[in-house]
């Protein structure tokens, strides 16, 4: 091969362009590739997010019966001291 024809392959405007799509076609095809992973990891931590926020849910519904619960409880508990109260106020008045 001489070195004429080595520079006129060089020199030559198709060559580079060639060049220059194989090189794109490459940085898309890595990039797809990237993207795909990217993906993959944004669905998993979507799942791991959700599956978290449905436990927080559960305890949040089980915080909010156990607060209900003790409002019976002191509800129950004010008027059985009222009524004592009253016993008391009856007792002292007689």
């Amino acid at each position: 091969m001489d070195y004429t024809v080595a520079n006129e392959i060089a020199t030559s405007q198709a060559v580079w362009a060639i060049l220059c799509i194989l090189l794109a076609a490459y940085f898309i095809r890595e990039m797809k590739k990237e993207n795909q992973v990217h993906r993959e990891d944004s669905r998993k931590r979507e799942n791991a997010l959700i599956e978290h926020l449905h436990r927080s849910n559960e305890s949040q519904e089980k915080t909010a019966e156990t607060l209900e619960q003790i409002q019976l409880s002191l509800r129950l508990l004010e008027k059985r001291m009222d009524r004592v109260e009253q016993n008391m106020y009856v007792q002292r008045r007689s």
